[in-house]
């Protein structure tokens, strides 16, 4: 009797203990309001269908329509979305590990940008929505404003070192740049400082040794290009660019970025980054930025076409930003790439990705086309996806400097011939077949017969996010980087 005692105590303190170890490791691990779910809006796919069947006729809407109906929906996703201040949009969709404040942070400074370049390029900030007339700049002013403000509740907090906050710092700082004349220039003086007491705080904090290092610099760049940055920052944030370029600069319009394998982050966040600092300070690297610009445009156009580009590497989610460079050369390289193919490049990736249901309520999905958890890094939440907006941001600004809507595509490389063309730096061919319009990207350091397929999420991924409440998703770099072929068709985002 007493050795069943004595098992059965044995048995409670172990169960026990398995208790409380795990409730001790969920507390650390768990992401905050995980259970917190944002339902899509009423009668959202109305508009989802409505910008499709607006989008992707061409006959009846202009591409200026059609762009400006492409800024009005994802103006509603914000309307529908944003707290009461607007500073913080809560999307509906899966979490990152960050968690709901970082995410909803993410929606605004990802949506922020597209609002100051629409405002840059249209002749009035008011847009109507629904039957109601919003002025987008004052929305904007109001949500930087709670956004900044410690007392506020919407604040989005203090910035520490290796914190996601710096790229959406570096986000908001731009928009600033871009729409100066209707919503910096509209704050008063101490607004003005409230502003940049938040964003300065990016200049002393440690980041990764990657693309992280364009975030401070972004900032700074854009605060002194606004007259507020003092001579020391500015001096540190040229010398941390100047170290940047020398040391990741691959040569061909490329650049390695930390330990990542050559990919798309070239094109949506490191050339975008280099043409708005061209943009803001003409005299700033700008040979550099430019001949960088031009190489990487005169290989990389040769990747779009009608039915899409090839896809590979990690953050597919921002897949609609990667025509990016290619809108920029049209603007400082137009020997390289005519203001109609950077049109035809954009209007083709947005056509293809609108036609395969890749908006839905608003906002971009989490995967390829549809909702996929299977390529959904655990650092991208529901906003993090608006990050595929670059390539719009870029149009709008584009757009009023040289009217690129309102040229006629041109067509692209196969529209025109087959074509094969080889970049030695990073040992990548391109091929197209003008008659089939298939494009083949061939990754040569790859192994000939490497072929990888998506591990799906599954039962198990959705347990043990249950279970932790954080995100447990596949790791499937090798489908994504170790390939040797990748190819328009994007088979293996269909399960093939």
């Amino acid at each position: 009797m007493r050795r069943k005692s004595v098992f059965i105590g044995l048995v409670l303190g172990i169960g026990l203990l398995g208790v409380s170890v795990y409730v001790w490791r969920l507390d650390r691990v768990r992401v905050e309001n995980w259970e917190n779910t944002v339902p899509v809006f009423e009668n959202a796919q109305v508009y989802d269908q409505g910008i499709k069947t607006a989008f992707l006729d061409t006959v009846s809407y202009s591409s200026r329509e059609r762009f400006n109906g492409l800024f009005q929906y994802f103006l509603r996703g914000y309307l529908k979305y944003r707290s009461k201040e607007g500073a913080l949009v809560y999307y509906p969709g899966e979490f990152s590990g960050g968690g709901q404040a970082i995410n909803a942070l993410e929606g605004f400074a990802r949506f922020f940008p597209l609002a100051c370049s629409y405002i840059h390029n249209a002749p009035s900030t008011s847009v109507q929505i629904d039957e109601q007339s919003i002025n987008v700049s004052e929305i904007m002013k109001t949500a930087l404003l709670s956004g900044t403000n410690p007392s506020s509740k919407e604040y989005w907090g203090v910035i520490k070192d290796r914190d996601q906050k710096m790229a959406e710092a570096a986000d908001v700082a731009l928009g600033l740049w871009v729409s100066r004349e209707y919503i910096w220039d509209q704050f008063s003086t101490q607004e003005k400082k409230q502003i940049y007491d938040w964003l300065i705080q990016v200049e002393s904090r440690k980041h990764g040794d990657n693309n992280w290092n364009l975030f401070p610099v972004m900032v700074i760049k854009s605060l002194e290009a606004l007259g507020m940055a003092d001579n020391r920052a500015v001096t540190a944030a040229n010398k941390k660019f100047g170290r940047y370029i020398e040391q990741d600069y691959l040569g061909d319009g490329w650049f390695k970025d930390g330990e990542a394998p050559p990919d798309y982050y070239n094109a949506w966040a490191i050339h975008y980054c280099l043409f708005w600092l061209n943009q803001m300070h003409p005299g700033f690297h700008s040979e550099f930025i430019c001949e960088a610009n031009a190489d990487f445009s005169d290989f990389f156009k040769h990747f779009f076409g009608p039915e899409g580009f090839p896809m590979m590497g990690r953050s597919v989610c921002y897949r609609m930003a990667v025509p990016s460079p290619l809108v920029a050369a049209s603007l400082i390289n137009g020997e390289v790439l005519s203001e109609g193919e950077a049109l035809r490049a954009l209007e083709t990736t947005w056509a293809h990705f609108i036609e395969n249901d890749a908006l839905e309520g608003g906002k971009v999905t989490q995967g390829f086309y549809q909702e996929d958890l299977s390529i959904l890094n655990g650092y991208s939440g529901a906003g993090s996806c608006l990050w595929s907006l670059r390539s719009l941001i870029l149009a709008f600004y584009v757009d009023a400097e040289i009217g690129l809507f309102d040229v006629p595509p041109a067509k692209l490389p196969v529209e025109i011939a087959d074509f094969e063309v080889h970049n030695p730096v990073i040992n990548w061919t391109i091929r197209g077949d003008k008659e089939s319009g298939d494009i083949m990207l061939e990754l040569l350091n790859n192994d000939k017969d490497a072929h990888y397929q998506l591990d799906k999420y599954d039962v198990l991924d959705a347990f043990l996010e249950t279970l932790w409440q954080y995100p447990h998703r596949p790791n499937n770099k090798k489908a994504l980087y170790n390939n040797r072929f990748y190819s328009n068709e994007n088979l293996i985002f269909n399960g093939n």
